[in-house]
């Protein structure tokens, strides 16, 4: 009887760590990753996009059912810098726009060419190729653009991957890219810890960026839901390392950028509220 219920009492320790993994654990892992560090899953994968900047940025869209980006795949290290910014997840054309406006405020772009390469779906890659040339005319930006077509086969064979089966090659293509994010320090993961005036002197050169957008625009009014130019991919230091968190926001009035910067370092957190110029600031949220 007492080992009968030994091995009860075992089996209800089992169940119980099984729910707290299930319940607890797995979600908060999950919660932890960026969103370039999700796991691919080729149960919903649709077809898939390869974007390559001449002498820049190379790496691949994973569009799912719902239209999409599931996963970027990176092929480079230079494509890293869309790494972990919430681009997974977001609809096609959604996410080209925040694409290019990283590659913009990070000089990837410039008038280099744009070979777009299709792999599957001809409807979400013209709606890819059609969103990237607006964008581009859009920013002022004269970039020449060559379309191709392919098979996941003969990127396969391109990179030396002997899977022949779609599901296998993606998987593959994967971990390529997994091994471009462990090689590159990550900002999202970065715990940096940030001084005062370190985090001054970063809120200062987002917000002359944005005087520079402003500028080069001839922008007179921009409301603060436009979503021309998120400062939240506008980085703060030369490495492209630091950049505003989420609550970040800023407007354009009259030709004056009304702007609230929050940097978050390590355990250190730092808010600044600029009043219109770059004089007019001061620390703490704006009222």
């Amino acid at each position: 009887m007492n080992k009968a219920l030994f091995i009860i009492e075992i089996i209800g320790v089992i169940i119980a760590i099984i729910v707290v993994l299930i319940v607890k654990v797995i979600p908060e892992y999950k919660n932890s990753l960026g969103s370039s560090e999700k796991i691919f899953m080729y149960g919903n994968y649709k077809t898939s996009i390869e974007i390559k900047i001449e002498t820049g940025p190379e790496f691949i869209l994973i569009v799912n059912e719902d239209n999409q980006i599931s996963n970027i795949f990176f092929e480079n290290e230079q494509s890293t810098i869309l790494a972990n910014k919430d681009i997974e997840s977001k609809k096609i054309t959604t996410a080209i726009t925040e694409i290019i406006q990283i590659f913009i405020q990070n000089n990837q772009l410039e008038s280099k060419k744009v070979t777009i390469i299709n792999y599957g779906n001809t409807q979400i890659y013209n709606e890819v190729t059609t969103k990237w040339k607006e964008e581009l005319t859009k920013n002022n930006i004269s970039s020449p653009i060559e379309t191709q077509s392919s098979t996941l086969q003969e990127k396969a064979q391109s990179l030396n991957i002997e899977e022949t089966e779609p599901d296998k090659i993606l998987w593959s293509l994967y971990e390529i890219s997994y091994e471009f994010m462990d090689n590159t320090e990550l900002s999202t993961n970065k715990e940096q810890n940030l001084t005062k005036e370190q985090a001054l002197t970063y809120t200062d050169n987002i917000y002359q960026k944005l005087q520079t957008y402003m500028i080069n625009k001839g922008i007179k009014n921009q409301s603060r839901d436009d979503t021309s130019m998120p400062i939240q991919y506008i980085p703060g230091d030369v490495n492209n390392e630091i950049y505003p968190q989420a609550s970040s926001w800023y407007y354009i009035e009259d030709y004056k950028i009304y702007a609230e910067i929050t940097l978050s370092g390590g355990v250190n957190k730092y808010t600044y509220c600029y009043n219109g110029s770059l004089e007019q600031k001061k620390e703490g949220m704006c009222t």
